[in-house]
């Protein structure tokens, strides 16, 4: 069996990267585990830490790259950040993992992939774009303000959340200040937080976090408490109410076009549940990412985890770029087949015409 040759494209945390704005860049400890998983698969991997060159540093690997295992957040690009990977390898004619340059960018927009859900009657809270000094319109206090362009609860703390105007305006003008940028001001959903993950057309265990259960009990999942909260998640059980959840999502996810993994953030209000935000590129981290976490609970290691990202996107991309994928991808089929065959299963969700398995 020939090896496919991988470019594993990530933003790598340096020494120093204290800042929150880093905290999308992968760790040492996660770059070598993914590096091993793709490896396993029989794979060349080379790492490319992502940078103002990526252009020329795809450019000039463009004809000995098999595909791009994308996972790059960027920094300084605002609504493009996400997208610059994906953009350059489409100009290049290379195939990368993950969403199109559209889906990234509209993501990035927390205002725009509100409105692209609620068209296809996906619930969200009221909202409106606010820079500092702006009159509050139509909306009702408690109210959240976050950055309308950023990831991994970046610029998120407790004193997000708004009682008053006062409060809310320090919050506009702290992320105007800090990332040159309005905040997505929304009416505050105070009820249990849930996030659901996709891999391809497999949806992974619902996580709901309880944020009654966490010390302190918060209300909001900023970087301290997404430090502390693993022990506090649990699992929600494949019942009418999760099956419902998971419809919701899959909903979202096909009207923001996502493709082959995918992780996104609701709450839950009076028994009707509110998109909050998609992860399209949500973290990989070993032990730490909620992703990991719902794989876990069904049965699939960190590495199959992996292998079913690659699995996925290759499988979609294999008509397009035939040859870049002939007899290099055996052992990443039975590896893929076994952790699928291993793993639990809970029924199946039909939406136009596409079948979406849940697992766990």
């Amino acid at each position: 069996m020939e090896k496919l040759n991988i470019a594993y494209t990530c933003n790598v945390r340096k020494p120093g990267m204290e800042d929150e704005r880093y905290g999308e860049f992968e760790s040492p400890e996660t770059i070598e585990t993914i590096i091993n998983a793709l490896e396993r698969v029989g794979a060349n991997v080379e790492l490319i830490d992502v940078g103002p060159d990526i252009f020329h540093q795809l450019e000039k690997r463009k004809n000995n790259i098999d595909i791009v295992f994308n996972n790059t957040e960027g920094l300084n690009e605002k609504e493009l950040r996400e997208a610059i990977v994906p953009f350059f390898c489409e100009f290049l004619q290379i195939p990368y993992t993950g969403s199109s340059p559209k889906t990234f960018i509209n993501k990035m927009d927390k205002a725009t992939a509100k409105r692209i859900v609620a068209y296809d009657r996906v619930p969200t809270a009221r909202f409106q774009l606010m820079k500092p000094g702006e009159k509050l319109r139509d909306l009702s206090f408690p109210l959240m303000a976050k950055p309308y362009s950023e990831g991994t609860s970046i610029g998120i703390s407790q004193k997000s959340k708004a009682n008053n105007l006062s409060e809310l305006n320090q919050a506009i003008e702290a992320i105007y200040e800090q990332f040159n940028q309005p905040a997505l001001v929304e009416e505050f959903l105070d009820g249990t937080e849930y996030t659901i993950g996709f891999i391809g057309n497999y949806i992974l265990p619902i996580l709901e976090i309880d944020f009654a259960k966490i010390p302190g009990q918060p209300q909001l999942r900023d970087p301290y408490v997404k430090s502390i909260e693993n022990p506090f998640i649990s699992h929600l059980p494949w019942e009418e109410k999760a099956k419902k959840f998971a419809g919701l999502a899959i909903k979202a996810h096909e009207a923001l076009e996502i493709r082959d993994y995918n992780r996104m953030d609701f709450r839950e209000r009076e028994d009707q549940l509110y998109f909050l935000e998609a992860n399209v590129i949500p973290g990989l981290h070993p032990t730490e990412a909620d992703l990991t976490n719902m794989c876990q609970h069904a049965n699939i290691a960190h590495a199959d985890m992996v292998a079913l990202i690659l699995d996925t996107a290759i499988k979609r991309l294999s008509a397009q770029y035939p040859a870049r994928f002939e007899k290099k991808t055996e052992l990443l089929n039975e590896l893929t087949n076994k952790a699928i065959s291993q793993a639990t299963r809970a029924g199946e969700i039909v939406y136009q015409d596409r079948v979406y398995n849940l697992l766990g």
